[in-house]
């Protein structure tokens, strides 16, 4: 079963406290401790950076799922619109509409203060 975004951004402030406080051990064991422990800190800061970015990127594609799920069943929208219709804040859809802009799978109206998105094609 996938994980919820409440699940995702709960697991990403969590890995990113973990990330934190093990990039403090890995400077305090590389200005004073064995090279080993150093190496061992350094392995686990590694799997922690990257186990974000993929907490990240999953939320990212959740997002852009859902908005163009969003315009593929209503045709087109404002921002304010895909937010309260597909459960994602304001931000996080304007975020996905920049994403889906530059990739070419949306377009948008000229209108730059409230501009309406579309699927391409």
């Amino acid at each position: 079963m996938p994980a919820s975004r409440r699940q995702l951004r709960r697991a990403a402030l969590a890995t990113a406290a973990t990330t934190a406080a093990l990039a403090a051990a890995t400077v305090i064991l590389a200005l004073s401790g064995p090279g080993r422990a150093t190496a061992i800190a350094l392995v686990a800061l590694a799997t922690s950076v990257l186990t974000l970015y993929w907490i990240s990127r999953s939320l990212d594609a959740d997002a852009d799922g859902a908005v163009l799920g969003w315009l593929d069943q209503h045709g087109e929208g404002r921002i304010d619109q895909i937010a309260a219709g597909s459960a994602l804040r304001p931000a996080t859809v304007r975020l996905s509409l920049v994403r889906l802009a530059r990739s070419r799978a949306v377009t948008a109206s000229n209108d730059e203060q409230n501009p309406v998105y579309r699927l391409a094609g």
